[in-house]
């Protein structure tokens, strides 16, 4: 899979580092923290990761049902390798969010979990899911099969993604579906900071995916070689 040159990716990423620096300013000494209704105002800071970190694992799971379904209408391994580098990426951005949202819950709830809230629970589960979905490429050895299979597995994934994101508004238990005021909705410093978090964490996304991509064709190019050799690529 011919993929984005160097000099590109590096140029992704030296846009993204200033925004990131200026997005963690922004969440920790521009925004405000809400005046009222929470028992750990300045916890709430880390909402802006939380959430951005959060969408960002939303994108790249939408981007590896899109990559399955057009690997399984062209058979191309270069959009397997795309939904593999993005489910591998989209689950360390919900991993970030499972443990940026524990870390909000001790200080605002006493404890880090609540297994009776909803959208906790579908956070897990789509976790769960994409943890599965890497696990079955690593079981699978024929490489036809094991790309036909994962992009099954990524298109059925997807379902989890809307029920995680609504899990709040649907059952509307502990989980804060948004930081308020009493216009309904966020005060403009704290939606400011939220904005560049989300561009941050997207800009960042992008770059990993790209260099994810970049060493996935080397492994693939590696196991031609080998094959071409007589060697088992799989050992």
């Amino acid at each position: 899979m011919v993929g984005v040159p160097r000099k590109h990716r590096l140029a992704l990423l030296v846009v993204a580092l200033p925004v990131m620096m200026l997005a963690i300013y922004m969440a920790l000494v521009y925004a405000p923290s809400p005046a009222q209704g929470f028992a750990a105002p300045d916890a709430q800071r880390i909402f802006h990761f939380h959430v951005a970190v959060a969408w960002t694992s939303y994108v790249a799971f939408i981007v590896t049902a899109v990559a399955s379904v057009v690997y399984l209408r062209t058979r191309s391994e270069k959009f397997d390798t795309l939904a593999l580098s993005s489910a591998e990426i989209g689950l360390m951005f919900c991993t970030a969010a499972i443990i940026t949202g524990s870390i909000w819950a001790r200080a605002e709830w006493g404890t880090f979990w609540r297994w009776e809230d909803m959208k906790l629970f579908m956070t897990l589960v789509l976790w769960l899911v994409y943890l599965s979905y890497i696990g079955v490429r690593g079981m699978i050895q024929a490489r036809e099969t094991r790309a036909r299979v994962s992009a099954v597995f990524g298109v059925l994934g997807i379902l989890c993604v809307p029920l995680s994101f609504s899990a709040n508004r649907i059952w509307a238990q502990f989980h804060p579906t948004v930081l308020v005021t009493s216009t309904g909705s966020l005060q403009p410093g704290m939606l400011h900071a939220l904005i560049v978090a989300v561009v941050a964490m997207t800009l960042f996304y992008i770059y990993l995916v790209l260099e994810r991509v970049e060493l996935e064709g080397l492994h693939l190019r590696l196991e031609d070689l080998k094959e071409e050799m007589g060697d088992d690529p799989d050992e």
